[in-house]
């Protein structure tokens, strides 16, 4: 097998930069789609802070545990799975 992408430290920053770079859009777009929608403004915002810790958090992962970092995440969207039931 070949090792992950994630294994190297520049694939590492490159996925971190990706991330941190993508997270402002992220609050604009989720806010933006909240405010149009008719949600509250308090709600949107809470809405975009929310997608602008996911993009941390995910960046964080990936920084500290580079491949391994996919097992994290696909443990937190299981759990998130069993949490809305």
């Amino acid at each position: 097998m070949s090792p992950s992408p994630l294994d190297t430290p520049e694939g590492k920053r490159r996925l971190v930069r990706v991330l941190l770079f993508v997270s402002p859009f992220g609050f604009a777009l989720a806010y933006g789609l909240a405010y149009v929608q008719g949600a509250e403004p308090w709600l949107a915002l809470l809405l975009g802070a929310i997608t602008v810790a996911g993009c941390l958090i995910a960046a964080a992962l990936v920084h500290l545990a580079g491949s391994n970092a996919r097992h994290a995440l696909i443990a937190i969207a299981i759990l998130r799975l069993f949490m809305r039931r």
